[in-house]
């Protein structure tokens, strides 16, 4: 069985989604809203609110009540959770971001399911 990840979808056709759609389009099931993708296509390069990573942005949003923990496991891995300090100071790249708030929703959605 061949699972997606947000990663796949990630500036890859056809979908070429930004860091934000990819993370929110993969767990679209955690959010309300039914067109995502759209909703999401500002927060690149910065542009999410606060200035935030759009990846870990939508990982917040999909997980409202953990957003500290994700916001503060994000920084532990990643370096930073502004976009422009990511790619200034901790030179991550865009799909390590991709990856992590991935793998953060994943972690933190089954904590709120009480799967772990």
């Amino acid at each position: 069985m061949n699972i997606m990840k947000a990663i796949d979808t990630f500036r890859t056709p056809p979908y070429m989604h930004n860091c934000a759609q990819a993370v929110a389009n993969h767990w679209k099931v955690l959010f309300e809203n039914t067109d995502i993708v759209s909703e999401y296509s500002p927060y690149v390069g910065g542009k999410a609110p606060e200035g935030y990573c759009g990846a870990l942005y939508a990982a917040m949003q999909a997980c409202q009540s953990q957003q500290e923990a994700i916001k503060t496991e994000f920084a532990n891995i990643v370096g930073a959770t502004h976009c422009i300090d990511i790619k200034r100071n901790a030179k991550t790249s865009c799909h390590v971001c991709v990856d992590t708030a991935d793998e953060l929703v994943a972690k933190y959605s089954k904590l709120l399911r009480g799967e772990e």
